[in-house]
C-alpha cells in the first residue's frame, strides 16, 4: 500500500486513542456521580471535537459513550491487526471507518441545521464559536479521511471467484451471514439515528421554529415526522454505502459486497431500487429462501471477497465480550450506585447511633428529643420534649405537641418549642432509666426494645432524633449567579438555625474547592441573613468534602463536615 498503509495506520490509531481517552473521561465523570458535564477542561473540549461518534440508544447521560467506546476499541484492535499483518487485515478498520463516515454525514447535516436555524449567535461567547467552528472543520476532515480510507481498502479487494474448466463461479455470501448483516446494520442505524432524533426534538422545543409555523408544529408532533426521518435516513445509509463502496458496515465485517449480474458494481438507480425493496414487509427474512426479495427484484447479488485476514467465524469471540461489557455498563452503574448508597446509609446510621448514644447518655437543658409512640394507639400529637432541668437523677421535661407526618427537622422542632414553651405541660423522668434508651444497633433503632412512658401511663415511646438548641445548627446552599460554570466560581450561603456561632476555619478533606474569605466569620441565627462565603475551583462533576470549625457563644468548639456534589449540600456535626 505504500503511503496509503501509513495513512490508514496513523489515522486509525490516532482516532481510536483520542476516542478511548475521551470516553474514559466521560465514564470517570459518570461513575463519580456527575449527572451532566457543565464544565469540561479545555484539553478535553479539544479532544471531544476530534471524536465524531455519537452513538446511543437512550438520552440518559449515564449511558453516553457506552457504544462509542466499543467502536473506538474495535478501531484500535483493527489498527493493531492492520499493522501486524502489514495491511492485509482490514476488516475492523473498514467496519469502524464506514460507521464513522455515515455518522459524519449525519452530524454535518445536524450541525448545519443547528447553526442555521437554532443557535443564537449574538448570545454565545467567542470561545464557544471557536469550538463550534473547530468541530465543523474536524467533521469535514474526518469525512474526507474516512472516505479515502474506505476507497483504498475496497480498491485492494477482489471478488472471490472460483474458476474451473467448465465454468467460473462467484462465491455468494451465506444466508446466516446475510442475517448477520441485517442485525448489525439495523443496530448501527438505530445507534446513529436515535441521538439525532433526540437532539432534534430538544432543539425544536427550544427554538422559535415551531412557534412561527403551525404546520411544522403539527407535523413534528405527529408520528409522520418520525416515519419521514427514518425513511430519509434509510435512503442515506444503504445507497451511500453501497454506491460509494459496494458494502454497508456489516458487509465490511464479513468481506462481502453488492454486485450486479455481471459481477460489477451496480449503478445508482439499481441501488436505490434495491433500497426501496428493503421496505417490503418481512424482506429481512426472505433471503433464507433461495434469494432475498431486494436481491431478486433489483437483480443484484451479495458476494464474498477474497479473504485476506482471519476467518469470519472468528468474529464470534466478540459476542460474549460485548455482552459482558454492555451488562456492566448498563447495569453496573446502577448496582454500584445502590451499593455505595447502601454503604453511605450504613455509615450515616452508624454515626447517628453514636450521636444518639452520646446525647442520651449526657442529658442537658439544651436538648430537644423527638419521640414516636410504639403502641400506635397513643396521642399522635406528642411530637417530643425539651429538657428543662437535670437535677441528680431527675430530669424535668416539657411536652411539645405537633403532628409527626414526616421526618422531623431542627427548624420544625425549634418553632414548635418557641410556640409552646410557656404553656407546655411539665413531666419528670428518671435519668438512670433514660440513659438506657439508646439503641445499640440498627435493628433496635427501627424496632425499639427499650422504651419509656414519658407522658401517659401505658403508652411507651422511643427516641427518633435529638437536637441541641444551645449550639449552632448549620445548613448550606451553593449558587452560581453568573451561570458561567467555566470560571468554577460560586457562593456558599450558610444559614444557622441554632445558637449564634463563629466559623474559625474551613479546610478541605477531599476536592480542590478553595474558600475565599478571612476567618473568623460570624454565623448569626438570623434566618433572613445567611453568611456568604465565595469559593473557587467549584467542580460541578465532582464531590467536595470540607471540615468546618465553629465556636459557640460559650467558646466551645464544634466540628462539622460539609459535603457537596454539584449543587447538593449536606452538613453533619462530628462529635
Amino acid at each position: 500500500m505504500g503511503k496509503n498503509y501509513k495513512l490508514i495506520a496513523i489515522t486509525a490509531m490516532a482516532i481510536s486513542v483520542i476516542g478511548i481517552i475521551s470516553c474514559l473521561f466521560s465514564f470517570y465523570g459518570v461513575w463519580k456521580g456527575a449527572s451532566q458535564f457543565n464544565t469540561v477542561p479545555d484539553i478535553f473540549q479539544i479532544l471531544f471535537s476530534f471524536t465524531t461518534l455519537n452513538l446511543s440508544f437512550t438520552n440518559k447521560f449515564e449511558h453516553s459513550d457506552i457504544w462509542n467506546f466499543i467502536f473506538y476499541v474495535l478501531l484500535f484492535i483493527g489498527g493493531l491487526q492492520f499493522i501486524r499483518t502489514k495491511g492485509k487485515e482490514t476488516r475492523f478498520v473498514g467496519f469502524v471507518f464506514s460507521v464513522i463516515f455515515l455518522e459524519a454525514i449525519i452530524l454535518l447535516l445536524q450541525s448545519t441545521f443547528y447553526k442555521v436555524f437554532i443557535i443564537q449567535w449574538e448570545n454565545i461567547t467567542s470561545k464557544q464559536v471557536f469550538y463550534l467552528m473547530l468541530s465543523y472543520v474536524v467533521l469535514f476532515g474526518v469525512l474526507y479521511l474516512s472516505f479515502r480510507i474506505l476507497k483504498i481498502i475496497k480498491s485492494e479487494k477482489e471478488i472471490d471467484i472460483i474458476k474451473t474448466e467448465a465454468k467460473t463461479t462467484v462465491t455468494d455470501t451465506g444466508k446466516w451471514q446475510r442475517f448477520f448483516h441485517w442485525i448489525v446494520d439495523a443496530t448501527i442505524m438505530a445507534l446513529i439515528l436515535i441521538p439525532f432524533v433526540i437532539s432534534l426534538g430538544y432543539w425544536l422545543m427550544e427554538s422559535n421554529v415551531l412557534r412561527e409555523s403551525e404546520g411544522l408544529r403539527m407535523f413534528f408532533r405527529s408520528r409522520w415526522s418520525l416515519y419521514v426521518i427514518v425513511f430519509a435516513f434509510f435512503f442515506i445509509y444503504y445507497p451511500v454505502s453501497e454506491i460509494l463502496f459496494g458494502s454497508t458496515p456489516a458487509k465490511f465485517l464479513t468481506e462481502s459486497r453488492v454486485v450486479n449480474s455481471k459481477a460489477e458494481s451496480p449503478g445508482s438507480s439499481v441501488v436505490f431500487l434495491r433500497t426501496l425493496c428493503r421496505n417490503i414487509p418481512f424482506d429481512a427474512l426472505s433471503f433464507f429462501a433461495k434469494r432475498g426479495w431486494h436481491d431478486s427484484l433489483s437483480e443484484t447479488y451479495v458476494v464474498k471477497e477474497k479473504r485476506t485476514g482471519f476467518k469470519t467465524n472468528k468474529l464470534l469471540w466478540i459476542l460474549p465480550v460485548l455482552a459482558i461489557y454492555l451488562a456492566v455498563m448498563y447495569l453496573g452503574k446502577r448496582y454500584y450506585s445502590e451499593y455505595t448508597s447502601h454503604r453511605e446509609m450504613e455509615d450515616r446510621m452508624s454515626e447517628k447511633l453514636k450521636f444518639l448514644e452520646s446525647e442520651i447518655k449526657n442529658p442537658n437543658p439544651g436538648q430537644f428529643f423527638v419521640v414516636n409512640d410504639i403502641d400506635y394507639y397513643g396521642d399522635i400529637d406528642n411530637y417530643g420534649f425539651k429538657i428543662e432541668k437535670v437535677e441528680g437523677n431527675k430530669i424535668t421535661i416539657k411536652r411539645i405537641m405537633g403532628e409527626f407526618l414526616s421526618e422531623s427537622n431542627f427548624s420544625q422542632a425549634k418553632y414548635l418549642y418557641q410556640q409552646q414553651k410557656d404553656s407546655a405541660k411539665t413531666f419528670v423522668i428518671r435519668k438512670d432509666e433514660f440513659v438506657k434508651m439508646f439503641p445499640k444497633n440498627q435493628e433496635e433503632f427501627y424496632r425499639p426494645s427499650v422504651t419509656m412512658e414519658f407522658f401517659e401511663p401505658g403508652i411507651r415511646y422511643n427516641i427518633e432524633n435529638v437536637y441541641n438548641f444551645n449550639i449552632p445548627f448549620l445548613e448550606a446552599q451553593i449558587s452560581n449567579t453568573t451561570n458561567d460554570y467555566s470560571d468554577r466560581k460560586a457562593t456558599v450561603y450558610f444559614t444557622n438555625h441554632g445558637a449564634s456561632g463563629t466559623i474559625t476555619n474551613i479546610k478541605n478533606i477531599e476536592g480542590d474547592m478553595k474558600w475565599k474569605t478571612g476567618f473568623p466569620v460570624i454565623v448569626s441565627n438570623q434566618i433572613n441573613s445567611p453568611t456568604m462565603i465565595a469559593v473557587e475551583n467549584f467542580d460541578l462533576s465532582g464531590e467536595n468534602v470540607s471540615q468546618i470549625d465553629v465556636l459557640d457563644s460559650l467558646k466551645q468548639k464544634h466540628t462539622y463536615i460539609f459535603k457537596n456534589r454539584s449543587f447538593q449540600t449536606e452538613i453533619t456535626k462530628v462529635k
